[in-house]
């Protein structure tokens, strides 16, 4: 065997596990985040998305003190207790994780409540 196409074939070998892992379509190409109530210092905020197949979400507040965080299955979460940073902006996030835990993607809202 000729000693060019030999060293192809390993390298074709040793490359093909990094092409089997499953393909997911990105989410969180879209997230809307939704005041439902604002007393003046604490809102409640729904997130949704469009679910493209990840394993869970993490949806959470970086803004609220203390920082508050929860996780689903679902493509829509309402976060309770959200405060803004002084200037009346809201920071959260959305982290999509797949099947074995690893993070696919993650998105920042900023919502006004102020």
């Amino acid at each position: 065997m000729n000693s060019k196409l030999f060293l192809f074939v390993i390298a074709g070998l040793i490359m093909l596990p990094y092409f089997t892992y499953d393909v997911l379509a990105q989410p969180l190409q879209k997230v809307n985040a939704d005041v439902i109530e604002f007393d003046g210092t604490f809102a409640t905020v729904e997130i949704s998305w469009k679910d493209n197949g990840a394993s869970y979400y993490e949806v959470g507040c970086v803004s609220c003190m203390p920082n508050l965080s929860d996780t689903t299955t679902e493509n829509l979460l309402v976060l309770s207790n959200v405060t803004a940073f002084a200037n009346g902006d809201a920071l959260l996030y959305v982290v999509a994780y797949d099947k074995n835990s690893e993070i696919i993607t993650a998105t920042q809202i900023i919502v006004k409540l102020a």
